[in-house]
């Protein structure tokens, strides 16, 4: 796993944490984000580049890693 020493928001934080908490279900011809699209979304927000599969994140520091 590598560090990537960018960080989330505290909002962001409980975003995903929140997310954890969601049911991954389908609306009509729509599925709901899953914890790592979120995380994923998130992270590309901070300026970090597309990858192949998804960021993760440390929930205790905040900090975007990737395998």
């Amino acid at each position: 796993m590598e560090r990537l020493k960018v960080f989330a928001t505290e909002k962001e934080i409980q975003t995903m944490k929140d997310a954890m908490k969601m049911p991954y279900i389908k609306i009509g011809d729509y599925w709901t984000e899953t914890p790592q699209e979120v995380c994923h979304k998130i992270a590309l927000s901070h300026g970090l580049p597309e990858i192949k599969g998804y960021y993760g994140c440390d929930l205790i520091t905040g900090e975007f890693v990737k395998a």
